[in-house]
């Protein structure tokens, strides 16, 4: 199937989100293998737009981790693969679990309402392409209210570093509803200042996002063959 017949055709969709989701899924399925070039021209031809929005979803990708960008040569593809997501969770569940719980004795009243708040407006959104990037801000933000008051600052430090996996939350768009209730149960945990309930949430909520994100990108990858075998 020729790429510029998925040309954006919806008002939602703006035509550097459609660039971004494409090449995102050329990375993700294999089409684009570790270490070629993103060609500007070229993606431009086959998706049926100028190159202004490839540079800026290459931008995006960058931050992403999905490209990097080398002198003299552009973009080069990175793919994440299993294995980086298996690492990346596995030490993200075991920091993460540890700060929030340290940091649980010293939350102050204050402190559960901003992350009531939070929860709150990541619950109203309708999540979509076009409000992704407010859900990714406010996310972030309900972590780091978590773990605010953890004491062990190296800890609290090693969380901040290590980040959540930038293209997390542009692979689980579907799964949206579950993570809420993630998160649902992550603050009524703190609500019963219950240490053993919170760290239990937080690595549930981990495993499972670690789950999904895998789960997305095989789907991508099947897609990808299905796709092949049929031309």
């Amino acid at each position: 199937m020729d790429e510029k017949s998925f040309a954006p055709n919806h008002h939602k969709n703006t035509v550097q989100q459609f660039v971004t989701k494409k090449l995102r899924e050329a990375i993700l399925n294999g089409t684009l293998k570790k270490g070629d070039r993103v060609v500007q021209e070229e993606w431009a031809s086959k998706l049926g737009v100028s190159r202004m929005p490839i540079r800026e979803a290459l931008q995006q990708l960058a931050v992403e981790g999905l490209v990097k960008i080398e002198p003299h040569k552009g973009a080069v593809a990175t793919p994440i693969t299993e294995e980086d997501i298996e690492e990346i969770y596995s030490i993200r569940t075991a920091l993460e679990s540890l700060a929030v719980v340290k940091s649980l004795p010293y939350l102050t009243d204050d402190d559960k309402k901003e992350i009531e708040n939070i929860l709150i407006k990541m619950e109203s959104l309708n999540i979509a392409e076009t409000n992704i990037d407010e859900y990714i801000h406010l996310h972030d933000q309900f972590h780091k209210c978590l773990r605010k008051r953890c004491p062990w600052q190296r800890v609290n430090s090693m969380v901040n570093r290590l980040g959540i996996l930038p293209i997390a939350t542009n692979l689980l768009v579907d799964h949206y509803n579950e993570t809420q209730k993630d998160h649902r149960l992550i603050y009524e945990a703190i609500v019963r200042n219950s240490p053993s309930e919170l760290k239990a949430a937080i690595e549930y909520h981990m495993l499972k996002t670690k789950n999904n994100i895998m789960d997305s990108i095989k789907k991508l990858s099947q897609i990808r063959q299905e796709e092949k075998s049929e031309n």
